[in-house]
């Protein structure tokens, strides 16, 4: 029975392995549950570790956003430019942690970044690094190279700057790296670049960066409006001295129009009285009276043009002497006034200029007025010449009241006086020596001024690059000889200006022409064809028909074919020369025509018949 196979099967299985089963099954329970027990702590570690990432986050966050808006505080608060860029530079390094800082202004005129501000920097880096133009061996160079931002962990391994006289300037210094960073204003202009330095090597943060970039942004959005308002503040000192400029102006130009206005005025009370004895007396009077007042409102008329771009220079092969010349004989009748001891020294041999002879007189007479206008009576002034290398000298000295030395810079600017004061004052309206300048340049040379100040006289030298090209085989003081007309012509006169119509035709009569005088343009087509004259006179700013439209309709005219035009009008631009040429206009002539050019030109015509 006990070898039953049943029996055996149903037998209870020992209480010891009972015991192991059920040690196995609790341990594997254990197990499991320390296994969960552990993933919760995990779970909880890293919840816990985040949440103290999250809290340092935005403790940084808190952090960076509070030295933002102090910063912020700060530029707002700013008294001047100067201290606004000074907090920039102090605000970056303090973003940066880093031991120096600087800012820059680009100059867009020279391409180059200009210091500005600067924290830490000793004097001979300041000095040195004053300029920086693109691609210079330092980051600031390399980033308005590129557009961007630029940063050199370590100079002593950086390949552009390597070897440069700028990493010998920093290891002076004591800079080891550095990051530069370009100001753009919102539409993307470069205003400046911010940089930081530092002792040590040094990678600069992201967010250290991150945080540079907004600092650098409102930077650009300052610099821009302090530029904007010290543009308009500029502007508005402009216009407000350009007011003042004026009313001075307006006020000089009466009373430098009035002045010969009071001779003339009295000159022709005598005539009228007929006094025939003051007759020699009054004429000579009137006349420089009359040529004072061209002179006036001939300058006024020729700084408009030069301004404009509207002179056009004759330029010719003269001699220096030939030039200084013509200028002395312009300037002698208001030496001679003062009584002054006058001197003209010129080299020997003849200097050769390719100039325009007018203008280059012109040139030096207003040098030679100013010092005559400034000089005590009986005073000196003298006129020395001299050739350096390729280039003639004419200096204008003077023993008169002296310059200023706050005058000096403004000395070639319009309606600028040298001395204003009642018991100084010598007329003029202040554009005689704008004119030079601005002549001279046109001719690649200068004009500089120096004087001691008060009393101690002046010197004005004008500098103009010699010819030294072959001279032409002719005699370059030989002028134009006048050719006296020696028959009469018929002259037909066209101006609604009925004293001006009326004294030319007394003249040409005089000199033995045969004139008629017409004052309504619409009646001028017809007179001249009735009186078929040999020249017409023509005004072209008349009423009712213009000048230029008259001189159309003659010239469509068979009978007035061979007719000589000549315009005759206070307008004397190049455009209006040029509208003249194209309306039929044989030539220009600008009011008020000196008589000995009406009679050179009238010579030609009879010489042409």
């Amino acid at each position: 029975m006990l070898d039953n196979p049943a029996a055996l099967a149903a037998k209870p299985p020992h209480p010891s392995a009972l015991l192991e089963q059920l040690v196995e099954q609790r341990t594997a329970e254990l197990s499991q549950a320390l296994a969960a027990v552990e993933a919760q702590k995990q779970e909880l570690e890293s919840a816990l570790r985040q949440k103290e990432e999250v809290q340092s986050q935005l403790k940084d966050e808190l952090k960076d956003a509070q030295l933002l808006h102090n910063i912020s505080a700060m530029l707002v608060d700013e008294n001047s430019v100067g201290e606004l860029y000074q907090k920039l530079v102090d605000a970056a390094t303090l973003v940066m942690r880093s031991d120096f800082g600087s800012m820059q202004r680009f100059d867009e005129e020279t391409g180059k970044l200009q210091l500005i501000a600067h924290r830490g920097l000793d004097q001979p880096a300041v000095e040195f690094w004053q300029w920086v133009h693109a691609g210079r061996a330092t980051t600031c160079g390399k980033a308005l190279q590129l557009g961007q931002r630029v940063v050199v962990p370590d100079f002593e391994v950086c390949e552009f700057i390597e070897g440069s006289a700028d990493l010998i300037a920093f290891q002076q210094a004591g800079v080891r790296s550095a990051q530069s960073t370009p100001l753009l204003t919102r539409n993307g202009r470069l205003v400046g670049m911010i940089t930081t330095h530092w002792t040590r090597v040094c990678q600069p943060r992201e967010r250290d960066l991150q945080l540079l970039d907004i600092i650098a942004r409102q930077a650009a959005d300052l610099i821009e409006r302090n530029a904007s308002a010290e543009a308009l503040r500029l502007q508005s000192q402009r216009l407000i001295e350009a007011d003042r400029y004026k009313d001075e102006f307006l006020a000089t130009l009466a009373h430098e129009l009035r002045n010969p206005l009071a001779p003339i005025q009295n000159g022709l009370a005598l005539l009228k009285i007929g006094k025939s004895e003051q007759v020699p007396r009054v004429l000579p009077m009137m006349e420089r009276q009359l040529g004072h007042m061209v002179r006036l409102i001939d300058d006024l008329l020729d700084v408009s043009r030069v301004s404009r771009g509207m002179i056009t220079l004759k330029r010719d092969r003269v001699t220096l002497k030939t030039i200084v010349d013509s200028a002395v004989e312009t300037s002698r009748p208001m030496i001679n006034a003062a009584q002054h001891k006058f001197t003209v020294t010129i080299p020997g041999d003849n200097v050769w200029l390719h100039v325009d002879l007018t203008r280059v007189a012109q040139i030096i007479s207003n040098l030679l007025n100013n010092a005559a206008k400034y000089t005590p009576s009986g005073g000196e002034i003298e006129l020395v010449a001299e050739v350096t290398g390729s280039t003639v000298l004419v200096k204008v000295s003077d023993t008169g009241i002296g310059i200023a030395q706050t005058m000096l810079p403004k000395i070639f600017e319009l309606f600028t006086q040298v001395d204003g004061t009642a018991e100084n004052a010598q007329g003029g309206l202040g554009v005689g020596l704008a004119l030079a300048k601005r002549l001279a340049e046109m001719h690649d040379g200068s004009i500089e001024v120096t004087s001691p100040g008060d009393k101690g006289g002046s010197v004005f030298t004008l500098s103009l690059p010699v010819d030294h090209a072959v001279a032409l085989d002719r005699n370059p003081d030989q002028h134009p000889a006048s050719h006296p007309v020696g028959n009469a012509l018929r002259v037909l006169i066209i101006d609604d200006n009925v004293d001006a119509a009326e004294t030319l035709a007394l003249v040409l009569g005089v000199l033995g022409h045969t004139t008629s005088v017409v004052v309504d343009a619409r009646k001028a087509l017809a007179a001249a064809l009735e009186f078929e004259p040999d020249v017409v006179f023509l005004d072209l700013g008349m009423p009712h028909l213009n000048g230029f439209d008259l001189a159309r309709q003659m010239r469509g005219e068979a009978a007035l074919n061979r007719t000589y035009l000549a315009a005759l009008s206070g307008w004397g631009s190049e455009d209006d020369r040029a509208r003249s040429l194209e309306a039929g206009v044989d030539r220009h002539l600008t009011k008020p025509v000196k008589l000995n050019e009406v009679e050179e030109m009238l010579a030609q015509l009879v010489q042409r018949r």
